[in-house]
């Protein structure tokens, strides 16, 4: 075989075996100097974004268009840091260092405005829009009911918490500090389930629909699935030198995560074997060419992100 030949047929079969990621075939611009933070839906078809220089918003991603803008004060426009999005994209949430915002989607009007006593530095939402988890610098994790108001948990580190999960119908939230570990609690009494140890703080922490199943990632070091019945490392997950910063997963057995770099990749949440990758677009000034993947979703069978550059990507 020739060595032309040899080299794209090795490409074909990198492509195939998901080893060469593959570009977007579409892009719409949501601002035109990058956002901090971005939440998908579910199915893909809404967003909430926090833009650089335009507050926040939230898109209907099927239009392709902006539907409300929302910022925390009046004519004033607030740097949207955290955001988050319910399943059904019924309900979303903005934050800021210091406060939080819940927010219907079908009106845009706000529903419920809270303070926060420290820093926040992460912040959920649950599946159906009711509770929230915030992640704060006092070491602390709060879980409230965000409609009707009430601090319903706290849960302590000795560090900030930097990350935040919660599944209401499995009862449990998983937590990641910069104290290096990962905590699994117990949402009905508020007792530690489990601690994960490791040498770094852990910046992300994702769990699976049915609760059964954990992404833990600490920094510098490697990712990794869970499974939270038997507490078993299923698997750690192969992103080279990539720094990971979003992660969902998609049913039981599949894993997206995106990357600092643009790229995304997805696993088998049941081996950890990695089955395909993609790579967001290079658009405008030479910083957008660094672009984090800020959250990943699923519309009608395709890949959908968002990308601190100000793009949403389909592939």
């Amino acid at each position: 075989m020739k060595p032309i030949t040899l080299f794209f047929t090795l490409c074909w079969i990198m492509l195939l075996n998901g080893c060469l990621p593959q570009g977007p075939s579409s892009k719409v611009q949501l601002a035109s100097q990058g956002i901090y933070s971005a939440a998908i839906d579910k199915v893909g078809q809404s967003a909430v974004v926090g833009s650089y220089l335009h507050g926040g918003s939230y898109w209907d991603l099927e239009k392709k268009g902006r539907s409300f803008n929302w910022n925390h004060r009046e004519g004033y426009l607030t740097e949207i840091l955290y955001s988050d999005i319910s399943s059904d994209g019924r309900f979303a949430v903005t934050a800021n260092y210091f406060n939080l915002v819940l927010w219907d989607t079908t009106t845009g009007e706000s529903i419920w405005f809270w303070s926060a006593p420290a820093k926040i530095e992460a912040v959920a939402l649950s599946s159906d829009g009711r509770f929230a988890m915030l992640g704060l610098a006092n070491n602390s994790a709060l879980l409230f009911d965000v409609q009707n108001g009430g601090l319903l948990r706290e849960f302590i580190h000795q560090g900030p918490v930097v990350s935040v999960a919660l599944n209401i119908d499995a009862g449990i939230v998983l937590t990641g500090s910069e104290d290096s570990s990962a905590r699994l609690w117990n949402i009905g009494d508020g007792s530690m389930l489990r601690e994960f140890k490791y040498s770094n703080q852990v910046p992300l922490v994702a769990l699976s629909p049915s609760g059964k199943k954990a992404l833990i990632v600490p920094a510098n070091e490697k990712a990794e699935i869970w499974n939270l019945k038997s507490y078993t490392r299923i698997s750690t997950l192969r992103t080279a030198k990539f720094r990971l910063y979003s992660g969902r997963f998609v049913g039981e057995n599949r894993l997206l995560v995106g990357t600092t770099h643009r790229n995304i990749f997805e696993f088998n949440a049941t081996n950890g074997k990695k089955s395909q990758t993609w790579k967001l677009g290079t658009e405008g000034k030479q910083a957008f060419k660094s672009a984090i993947v800020l959250d990943i979703g699923w519309y009608q069978g395709n890949l959908v992100a968002i990308g601190s550059n100000g793009y949403l990507y389909a592939f």
